[in-house]
């Protein structure tokens, strides 16, 4: 039987000349069981092998490649990539979430990870709007049957990772950040009302997946559902080190960027900007979705810290001068 090693695996999918080998191809995401502890070896630096996340823009610098991946094949294509990478991204910062809300109690000078916990739930409601800018006949015809063939009752709440970050998103947050804590619980407040509008504009008046199938079999153990939830996404378990861990965020907002370069979140051949409801057309949902990539490097940059701002070239050598945090 094959070991999956975290380390060498993240490393195998880094070398790959593209995001999955291919345009809008696939990877595993490998996640540690126990995101608060680190797992296998060191890795090397993340921000080092991404430079173009640092700037400004939505594409790759000259030396990362050219900007975007070109035209899908198809709008199921496109779509598909969206539903199974932004809910992999999703995963990573549930832990990301997970490990700053941790911190809390501790973090020296009181609030701490605050800022970047503000934006790592925007960053969630990002990705719900990302997966959900399919058209609702793609969601119907492609999405939602795929996961009925997993399971009748599918549903989010299988996620592994979200129950150690649900109550923070209803808004109890730590005791540490209570006093300085408006942001995010606007941001809280904005991903209720995005879930809602996506909600309606994907299944209008439908009952859920999990609602459907109420009565309709025996209630799986958590641990199957946990599994099966993983598996249909595309995600693994294994020891995965820190930087073996961010690198795969780094990888993913690569991706996804691009494709907004080449898309755009809503694209001409399969938009789905009509099929909004009055809930996702807010001011500051709108906002939030034509920010996503600006989004998406601010949480690269707080995943690796502030000294990936620096170029490389600058940062003070071994032994030379004091190091950034």
């Amino acid at each position: 039987m094959t070991t999956l090693d975290g380390d060498s695996a993240a490393a195998l999918l880094d070398a790959l000349p593209e995001f999955g080998g291919r345009a809008y191809g696939l990877e595993p995401l490998f996640l540690p069981l126990h995101p608060g502890r680190d797992e296998g070896g060191g890795g090397t630096d993340p921000a080092a092998r991404y430079p173009e996340l640092w700037g400004t823009g939505t594409g790759r610098t000259p030396s990362g490649g050219p900007v975007g991946p070109g035209a899908p094949a198809s709008a199921e294509q496109l779509f598909w990539f969206r539903w199974i990478t932004g809910h992999q991204l999703t995963f990573l910062f549930w832990q990301e979430l997970r490990r700053r809300a941790g911190e809390a109690p501790t973090a020296p000078g009181g609030p701490g990870g605050l800022p970047s916990a503000a934006r790592l739930v925007r960053g969630y409601s990002a990705m719900l709007l990302y997966t959900a800018s399919c058209t609702r006949d793609v969601y119907h015809r492609l999405i939602r049957p795929s996961m009925v063939r997993y399971h009748p009752g599918f549903a989010g709440s299988w996620a592994r990772d979200y129950g150690h970050v649900r109550a923070l998103l209803r808004g109890r947050l730590p005791t540490a950040w209570g006093g300085r804590a408006d942001p995010l619980l606007r941001e809280c407040t904005l991903h209720d009302a995005v879930h809602e509008g996506i909600a309606r504009k994907l299944v209008p008046g439908a009952p859920s997946l999990l609602q459907a199938s109420a009565g309709s079999g025996r209630i799986l153990p958590r641990e199957v559902r946990a599994v099966l939830y993983d598996t249909y996404f595309l995600t693994l378990r294994a020891p995965c080190s820190r930087p073996d861990v961010t690198s795969q965020l780094l990888r993913r907002v690569r991706a996804v960027r691009d494709d907004l370069t080449a898309n755009g979140l809503y694209p001409g051949f399969a938009s789905s900007r009509q099929e909004k409801p009055a809930a996702l057309m807010a001011p500051a949902v709108e906002e939030c979705e034509e920010a996503i990539p600006q989004l998406l490097s601010a949480i690269a940059r707080d995943a690796v810290g502030r000294r990936a701002l620096v170029p490389l070239a600058e940062r003070p050598r071994e032994g030379t001068g004091t190091h950034g945090t």
